[in-house]
């Protein structure tokens, strides 16, 4: 496939809630509800010997704990659960981890910065970080409703992830994992998340790619009140150099969407829409700028308070960038202002 062409999708359907269909010998993609515009997430089922491993576990929910219940009884039949692996730690990925741990009694596989950032989202806000955070949106520029929304407004993960795993197995980028006596190869990256791990076996030419490459979004990149002057995009970016090492033919499972094959021509096109949005930036702040103005030539003034929250990560990653590649400027102000 050259990198003109478009994707390719190799399974014409889509498993229905909690059905299953092997894309591969012994590997099964199952979907389960989540309660965002993007209604699921793609997990996945690996026969692992005389049992299985699961790679991601879903939203928190009584619907999809009904979902693994079911799956556990009848379609692995009391067989053992070898692992559970969990890519990062938004709650639509580690949300059933600890009920699944309870559950099946297998253990949890994280990368060590996912594992110690389920444990900080799962606690409230304390008295000094809800300041914090208030002065990172203020100083972005919002207006007072905005401040509003999204200073009010707590994040759904707590919703998804009532309860942070209590132990785990780390991962590790470039360790290899068994499953089923095949290899797979660990990456982590981050951009998206702080320790994200997709999983490649080279044999068969499959990666499991988590939220790092989906095949019609863009993972959101955000920088948090946590770390203001951080460059996730940089990091993003470099991991798709890294992924666009592997073979263009590799079958893609990824979080949200359908299994894709155009491994490379998908990376183009992210590539593309970053650099789309950091051109956008740049013809923008030919005059000063602050943040809110950069967020709304990105993304318009539309945005609903969860979405205005990511916007406003998405919007300072990429004035980061370009502040760390010294195409703008900012200024010391209370408000940064960004120009050429």
């Amino acid at each position: 496939m050259s990198k003109t062409e478009k994707l390719s999708y190799p399974f014409a359907e889509k498993p229905s809630f909690g059905g299953l269909l092997e894309v591969s010998e012994g590997l099964f993609w199952l979907r389960v509800p989540i309660p965002f515009a993007l209604d699921h997430i793609n997990l996945w089922l690996l026969r692992d010997g005389d049992g299985w491993t699961i790679i991601d576990t879903g939203f928190f929910s009584a619907e999809v704990a009904t979902i693994w219940e079911r799956l556990l009884e009848e379609f692995c039949a009391g067989a053992p659960i070898k692992k559970i692996v969990v890519t990062h730690f938004h709650p639509d990925h580690v949300g059933m981890a600890s009920w699944l741990v309870e559950r099946t009694g297998a253990e949890l596989w994280m990368s060590e910065r996912e594992f110690l950032t389920v444990h900080r989202v799962c606690q409230p806000y304390s008295e000094r970080e809800i300041t914090v955070r208030a002065i990172f949106f203020e100083r972005f520029g919002l207006n007072e409703k905005q401040l509003a929304s999204v200073v009010n407004a707590r994040s759904s993960d707590v919703e998804g992830l009532p309860e942070a795993p209590v132990s785990y197995r780390r991962l590790v980028g470039g360790q290899t994992l068994s499953i089923n006596g095949e290899n797979w190869n660990l990456f982590s990256f981050a951009g998206h998340s702080p320790e994200h791990i997709c999983l490649h076996n080279a044999e068969r030419n499959l990666l499991i790619s988590g939220d790092q490459v989906l095949p019609s979004i863009s993972p959101n990149i955000s920088v948090t009140f946590y770390e203001p002057q951080a460059n996730p995009l940089a990091e993003y970016l470099n991991s798709l150099s890294r992924l666009s090492e592997l073979n263009e033919e590799t079958l893609v499972l990824p979080s949200h969407g359908s299994v894709f094959q155009g491994l490379h021509r998908r990376i183009d096109q992210l590539e593309a829409g970053h650099q789309k949005q950091l051109d956008r930036l740049l013809e923008f702040c030919r005059q000063p700028r602050d943040g809110k103005e950069a967020l709304e030539a990105m993304f318009g003034n539309r945005l609903s308070a969860f979405n205005l929250s990511l916007g406003v990560g998405e919007a300072q990653a990429h004035l980061n960038y370009l502040v760390a590649k010294r195409e703008l400027k900012q200024n010391d102000e209370f408000i940064p202002h960004y120009q050429r």
